[in-house]
């Protein structure tokens, strides 16, 4: 259900922005519905099942929910959808931006039942995936009403719901709206720019929040996994998005959702790649990017993907990620010291079918190379110590080189012999190894 490719802009040779088909389309939820007979039925429910059912509008209507002009606009609204010519008549959407999210959040609003939630949501969802600059519509009608029509404030309040079906698509659907930064107000508004930060972070702290109870050891199977993760993946298709995520405390989440599985079946597979394109997404807003390369122990676990893991899909994420990294802060010393030239040489070696993988690998070892030459070996021993991850890489073994830095080890503190120590308790054989041999030698 997720796409594999990730077709991207050449046009900056370094930065290049994420393609909208990198964003991941959920997996279709397994939920419960009750009919008029309370019978529960149970199945993987698409946006075309729930739309292809029939709703009484006209009730609506009579309830004082909906108004007579609202009643025919959304009749209007569902055969655009449902005949796929949402693009095509675009336009004609667009001119009545107001009226149509006024309808949106009247029905929110006023409407409690779940099989009609299901269905506006869908509605909406297939709005947006057929045109999804009609995200506009809804930033304009906030600004134009002043504050009154505000379609986010109830859709927010979905998200306390416990059917599957509407979280996954309120989900998707207002990481979609809020990540929306292409509105340009007719004039400035500073309460309601407030009011949407406000609306944006309030998402990303839910999302981070349902974030720290997904267990990596699951992998990819649970569905609330997959619809908060394919919330996350839109809501960082953006910088104001990014930010948000970053500054509710997201990134630790992230390292431990890379670091806490094993990746030897397809769902732990999955759930990794797609935290790697939540990365890789990060990456490319500057300021979120020095707050990556200041994450604790997050550069070297990228680069012990790419050791460790040979999905091609997995490892052009990842080399994405630390292209984007390359000097950035620290970044481009702490892949050096993680070992990350071994595995890129190693790479350089393997045959492709993405020819995007070969660019960045060979991109990468250029910039590191560069990076390595202006680097002593006392700095390339200290970053890998730093890593928690040690290989037996010729400083080790060399007699010159303890001879030379021996009391290197009592700068800022002894702070890379304690790192030194630290490896001692390390699970890694490899590592064990290495660093009892280097307090041996010291």
């Amino acid at each position: 259900a997720f796409r594999h490719s990730c077709p991207r802009s050449h046009s900056c040779p370094t930065r290049r922005r994420p393609a909208a088909s990198m964003v991941a389309e959920p997996v279709p939820m397994v939920f419960k519905t009750g009919s008029s007979a309370g019978k529960v039925k149970q199945g993987k429910i698409t946006n075309e099942d729930v739309l292809r059912r029939e709703v009484p509008w006209s009730a609506f209507k009579e309830k004082g929910i909906i108004s007579k002009d609202e009643l025919e606009l959304m009749y209007q609204l569902v055969e655009i959808v449902q005949s796929k010519s949402v693009a095509a008549q675009a336009a004609l959407i667009e001119m009545r931006s107001a009226e149509h999210a006024q309808l949106f959040k009247a029905l929110l609003t006023g409407v409690n039942k779940d099989e009609v939630v299901m269905y506006i949501l869908s509605l909406l969802d297939e709005l947006l995936k057929q045109k999804p600059t009609l995200a506009s519509l809804f930033h304009a009608a906030l600004y134009e009403s002043g504050g009154a029509i505000d379609v986010f404030e109830p859709m927010l309040k979905l998200l306390s719901r416990q059917h599957l079906f509407i979280l996954e698509k309120t989900t998707v659907v207002l990481a979609k709206l809020l990540s929306w930064d292409h509105y340009i107000p007719p004039a400035p508004n500073p309460n309601l720019e407030a009011a949407l930060a406000r609306k944006l972070r309030s998402f990303a702290a839910w999302a981070v929040a349902l974030l720290k109870n997904v267990d990596p050891q699951d992998g990819f199977d649970q569905p609330r996994v997959v619809h908060v993760l394919g919330g996350v993946q839109q809501l960082v298709s953006s910088a104001p998005g990014r930010i948000a995520f970053v500054e509710a405390d997201g990134l630790p989440l992230l390292l431990g959702l890379m670091s806490g599985g094993h990746y030897g079946t397809h769902s732990a597979v999955q759930l990794l790649y797609v935290v790697m394109v939540v990365v890789w997404s990060i990456s490319y807003t500057p300021e979120c990017a020095s707050k990556l390369g200041h994450a604790a122990g997050l550069v070297p676990k990228l680069v012990d993907i790419l050791k460790s893991v040979q999905k091609e899909k997995v490892v052009r994420v990842t080399c994405a990620a630390l292209r984007n990294l390359v000097g950035v802060g620290s970044c481009s010393s702490d892949m050096i010291g993680a070992g990350v030239m071994k595995a890129l040489l190693h790479l350089q070696q393997r045959k492709w079918a993405d020819e995007d993988v070969k660019e960045d690998v060979d991109y990468l070892v250029e910039a590191l190379e560069g990076s390595l030459k202006s680097m002593s070996s006392w700095d390339v021993y200290a970053k890998e110590v730093a890593s928690g991850r040690l290989e037996w890489s010729p400083s080790h073994r060399s007699d010159h080189f303890w001879k030379d830095n021996y009391k290197a080890f009592e700068q800022n503190d002894g702070e890379t012999l304690k790192q030194l120590v630290g490896c001692l308790a390390s699970p890694d054989p490899t590592t064990l190894a290495v660093a009892c041999h280097d307090v041996g030698e010291l």
